[in-house]
């Protein structure tokens, strides 16, 4: 018997919600983790959308800024990386330290969005969005605005190069920048820190 069975009836009541709540205790957990605050110590990395490439600045390194544009297909392929997703300057952070990202635009909504680290953060004009983002190995990351922001909006990718902290700093000071202390530490600029133009790095 099926029909008006009370067993039946209680089994599929009971079963899936018991699965409902296993699936929602660490889901509320991640959802609450997502929004936790980066720590004081946490280095500040901004992203600035604009109709259609991204810039970075760095504010705790000397308040400098790179702009990030596509690379056209002959270029990708001749440094070995994914058409459409290569660009001419990463943004390149230290792995395994907390960083303050920040995310901003100039003139339209935009979306950063990196699927291989699960970040998400929208970059909307007058408005200053944060999240923490840590990037525990070193390695490139790729991903792509994620919000329709005009004609050209496939062709702004993101591509992040975590980096170990000395190489950083190192990439820091041939960009122009400062880090903190480097004067006490002796640290001075390195001209072949460019970890961008090394196909191997992806």
């Amino acid at each position: 018997k099926t029909s008006h069975n009370t067993l039946i009836e209680v089994v599929w009541t009971v079963v899936p919600a018991l699965i409902l709540l296993g699936i929602a205790v660490p889901s509320i957990g991640l959802l609450s983790a997502q929004y936790k605050s980066p720590p004081k110590d946490a280095i500040t990395v901004k992203a600035i959308g604009y109709q259609w490439y991204w810039g970075y600045a760095y504010p705790d390194n000397g308040d400098f800024e790179i702009v990030s544009n596509m690379l056209t297909k002959e270029e990708a392929e001749a440094r070995g990386e994914p058409h459409q997703l290569a660009v001419d300057n990463r943004m390149v952070v230290p792995a395994g330290v907390p960083i303050r990202f920040q995310t901003t635009a100039a003139d339209v909504i935009h979306s950063f969005a990196v699927p291989s680290l699960w970040f998400k953060l929208d970059a909307i004009p007058g408005r200053l969005n944060e999240k923490l983002l840590m990037i525990e190995e070193p390695g490139v990351y790729y991903g792509q605005c994620s919000e329709l922001c005009g004609a050209r909006h496939g062709y702004m990718p993101i591509a992040i190069e975590a980096l170990p902290m000395d190489q950083y700093n190192a990439w820091v000071l041939a960009q122009g920048g400062t880090i903190a202390g480097a004067d006490e530490a002796g640290m001075e600029a390195d001209p072949s820190a460019v970890p961008l133009q090394d196909p191997e790095s992806s």
